[in-house]
This record gives C-alpha cells, structure tokens and sequence, in this order.
C-alpha cells in the first residue's frame, strides 16, 4: 500500500489541489462574501430598534397621560370612555382566577385597575380587550384563551 501511494504522489498531491481550488470558488465566492447582506442586516436590526424605542417612548407618554387624567387614550389622543365599570359597592368579589389563563398577577393588575367582578369583563369591548392585553402584558392571551366567553360563563352561574 505504501509503495502505491509512493509511485502516485503526484497524482494525490494534484487531486487535492484541484479540490481546495474548487472549495475556494465555492465559498469564496458566495453572496455573504462582499458584506452586503450583512450590511443589510445590521441596518433593518438598528431601523427595528428605533421603531421598538418610539413604540416604548410613545407607550410611556400614553401610561403617563393615562395616570394624570384617570382614563385610557385613545388613538386621537382624546381621552375615552372609561373602559371599565365600576363595582356596586357591598357586592362582593368574583374569584377572577377561575378564569382560565388568568393568573394571581393578571387578577391582581384587573382588581386595581377596578375589575373584580365576571361582568365587568363579559362586558368588555374589542378595544376593552385591546388595552388590557397591553397593560397586562398578555400577549394575545385574553383573546386565546376566551376570558370575555369564560366571564359571561361565569357571571351567570
């Protein structure tokens, strides 16, 4: 075996050149190679960080102006409706963590923001669901797991 390979050296020396040759064209010479997409890249992660960065101020002066006036914004900038009823007062408080997907942090945030009852967000809007979804940080959740079905279920038992 040792003798073959002594007696084709040259044809096993230029075999592998031929392959780094071929290896060198192949990725050497792909699209990544001159950095444009890479550019690219790096410009639509910095376009999306500054749109994340506007959506936090904005959020910021809408929670701020929320705080000072009492009442949700809306679009407009216009204060809206409260979105919320309030409770009778001597009505007892719903268990709100019956609610499937409704966990003790989420029933805390609803009963400071001042529902504690299944009605009040049976009674909920798309816009109601909307603006809870965002200061609950739900995700979509209220409208996965069906709250506003769940509550009307509940509020007539």
């Amino acid at each position: 075996m040792l003798w073959l390979i002594w007696q084709m050296w040259f044809l096993l020396a230029l075999a592998l050149g031929i392959g780094v040759v071929i290896g060198w064209r192949i990725w050497g010479a792909s699209p990544d190679s001159d950095g444009r997409s890479l550019a690219a890249a790096r410009d639509e992660v910095e376009r999306l960080r500054r749109e994340n960065d506007d959506l936090h101020r904005s959020l910021a002066l809408a929670r701020r102006d929320r705080e000072t006036t009492g009442q949700p914004i809306a679009a407009a900038g216009t204060p809206a409706p409260p979105a919320i009823a309030e409770p009778v007062l001597g009505e007892d408080e719903d268990d709100l963590q019956a609610i499937k997907g409704l966990g003790p942090k989420a029933a805390q945030a609803l009963k400071a923001g001042g529902v504690v009852r299944y009605s009040q967000i049976a009674a909920w809007t798309a816009d109601d669901i909307a603006q809870w979804d965002t200061d609950l940080g739900a995700r979509g959740r209220i409208v996965r797991d069906d709250w506003v079905g769940q509550a009307k279920t509940l509020s007539v038992r």
